[in-house]
């Protein structure tokens, strides 16, 4: 069983309902962390800790623009603060504006404009909740930190060119930090989701969620709560050999041949006897 018990976590990006951040932040609680919620959206955010005070957990929310260092400052201190200490860092905070029409486009149609936006929130964000989490961390004897990537970081897409190189920064964030404090009780990670059922994944409308599906393994697209529990797992004390690592959470949909689906659908196996 994940025992987080007396343990205090700090989520960024932890505004919307059906999003990764809540889910993560819901899943924290239920192994028994205190929950420090945060986003720019503070009204959105108090209604996400208020529905987990409702039943029965500690959760505080805090406004934070993860781009802007004050701000990052003032939320670890004020997760201190409150509960005493910090064990926890589940960086999501990511801007979102660009996958939606017409879309994050090749590389000769990138703009500075959406470059910048997509690298300030996504790898600055997480750079500097990393930058500010570790010192309180170490001032208990170390600490988890899990930063949300994606699939889209790990493989070639026709599009996602800058949400694609900007978590694909954030994997090797995670590494760098695992090298640097390993040695003081310091782990790292990333989960790099496939699609996941969020509010701009529903969007896309039931027929490309189900040829996503179709090209996965398990044939299954993910909930938030997957993702969540496999951050509570690397929050854990149960992962403590597991670091500098991007575990995919995506039904097996980066880890096999671009020919499955149609293998399936031939019949065609190739290989073996």
């Amino acid at each position: 069983m994940i025992d987080l018990n007396g343990k205090v976590a700090v989520i960024t990006g932890a505004a919307d309902a059906q999003g990764m951040g809540a889910a993560s932040a819901r899943a924290l609680a239920r192994c028994g962390a205190s929950v420090v919620l945060s986003d720019i959206r503070v009204a959105q955010t108090q209604d996400r800790a208020e529905e987990l005070r409702a039943d029965g957990y500690d959760a505080v929310a805090v406004e934070c623009d993860v781009r802007d260092e004050a701000q990052v400052v003032a939320l670890m201190c004020r997760a201190v603060d409150t509960y005493g200490r910090l064990d926890i860092l589940h960086s999501q905070a990511a801007d979102l504006s660009l996958l939606a029409d017409p879309g994050d486009p090749a590389i000769t149609e990138v703009t500075v404009e959406g470059w910048r936006t997509q690298f300030e929130t996504i790898v600055l964000g997480a750079v500097l909740t990393c930058k500010h989490a570790i010192p309180h961390m170490l001032r208990r004897g170390g600490g988890s930190i899990i930063c949300t990537t994606s699939v889209a970081g790990l493989v070639g897409e026709i599009n996602l060119t800058v949400y694609g190189s900007a978590k694909a920064a954030v994997n090797q964030l995670v590494r760098s930090i695992s090298s640097q404090f390993g040695d003081q009780g310091i782990r790292a990670n990333a989960v790099a989701p496939g699609l996941i059922l969020t509010a701009p994944a529903l969007a896309m409308g039931e027929e490309l969620i189900e040829k996503y599906a179709r090209h996965s393994d398990t044939g299954l697209v993910g909930k938030p709560e997957d993702v969540g529990y496999v951050v509570a797992f690397l929050a854990s004390g149960l992962a403590r050999l597991i670091t500098g690592e991007v575990i995919r959470a995506d039904g097996g949909y980066a880890q096999h041949s671009p020919m499955l689906a149609d293998q399936r659908d031939s019949g065609l196996m190739l290989g073996g006897a």
